[in-house]
């Protein structure tokens, strides 16, 4: 593990060992002439460029090919190259119904049926020492994740969407607007192109938690059904330790992420703790047994995600300080869910 503390490492002989042992496509860097904070801050770099500092994908739409660290989720999972391309397809499916809550007005201009979205690199909105993502456009009132849920989720449409209680206050429920559309897809050249229908508002709050009750969720009812998604179904019975998880959301208000290599650390009767590797942004976003691909929770709260370090932040879970997010188990809210208008 890479030491919290670079001032006791020779950054000099660290730098050129990972040149050494992990060669890459990024360029050597030149060690003539450069101060200590400097070095200090490269080698951080170096090490975030070698290893990958944490566990967010982006799922590929379609073919074989898979991403980094996604091949090594499917490892853990001891899934095998001949079967990884049905668990994708699996993936893909857990996405369909996830969706970012955000201001309406970042929603801009409407031009031939699609919104363009009022977005920022997510480099300039945080310094991040991983920068994978930093070219990828956020949208900076991002106010969390949500998913679709249903009492009999093979129909394929519903109006109900949970979310954590915090994400939307009861006076920003006017003013919140609900996409399952943005992800790389809707991506051309740093624009988000949303089309029109796929923007959903919230018509009204079904039920919440109590304010201050840990278990922090909300259903909310959507202005129209959303049709043709895959919604998942609740998996209400006690989750067991060790059990492997992943979660899926919109992170820091990026497009849609997958963030696996995570395992039930701690159970409760009301909530769980894994160790998955969530942002701000992921509240709200649910939680998926890696096996069944049944939702058991909802993420609600965690530790501080990002720590300052030499010149650029640190994903804590590069150091493996991932104590454990908080997720609220779904039989909270599962039996709230109304049954559908015949």
């Amino acid at each position: 593990m890479p030491p919290t503390d670079l001032r006791h490492v020779n950054l000099k002989l660290l730098l050129r060992e990972l040149d050494r042992r992990f060669p890459t496509d990024v360029a050597p860097i030149d060690l003539s002439g450069v101060s200590s904070p400097a070095l200090a801050a490269a080698a951080i770099r170096q090490l975030v460029a070698v290893h990958g500092s944490n566990d967010l994908v982006n799922v590929p739409p379609e073919g074989r090919v898979l991403p980094p660290r996604l091949d090594v989720f499917l490892g853990k999972l001891d899934i095998h190259d001949r079967q990884a391309t049905d668990y994708l397809q699996e993936l893909r499916a857990d996405e369909e119904g996830v969706a970012v809550l955000f201001d309406r007005a970042e929603l801009g201009e409407l031009v031939d049926g699609h919104y363009l979205l009022r977005t920022k690199p997510l480099r300039e909105h945080f310094d991040l020492c991983d920068d994978r993502f930093g070219r990828e456009p956020c949208i900076p009132s991002a106010r969390g994740s949500g998913f679709l849920v249903a009492r009999y989720p093979a129909r394929r449409r519903s109006r109900w969407l949970v979310t954590a209680s915090h994400c939307i206050a009861p006076a920003e429920i006017a003013s919140t607007v609900v996409t399952f559309a943005f992800d790389l897809a809707a991506v051309d050249d740093g624009v988000v192109r949303i089309a029109a229908d796929e923007v959903y508002e919230l018509r009204a709050e079904l039920l919440r938690s109590a304010d201050g009750d840990p278990g922090d969720w909300a259903i909310f009812e959507l202005d129209r059904e959303v049709e043709g998604r895959t919604i998942r179904p609740l998996a209400c019975e006690p989750i067991g330790l060790t059990r492997p998880v992943h979660v899926v959301g919109h992170p820091l208000g990026l497009p849609r992420k997958l963030a696996g290599n995570a395992r039930v650390r701690e159970a409760a009767a009301d909530y769980f703790k894994a160790n998955l590797d969530a942002y701000g942004g992921n509240s709200g976003s649910p939680i998926f047994d890696s096996e069944t691909h049944a939702i058991v929770g909802l993420l609600v709260s965690g530790q501080e995600d990002l720590m300052a370090s030499l010149g650029c932040k640190l994903d804590q879970c590069m150091l493996d300080q991932c104590p454990g997010e908080v997720c609220t188990r779904v039989a909270l809210f599962a039996d709230f869910i109304p049954y559908p208008e015949l």
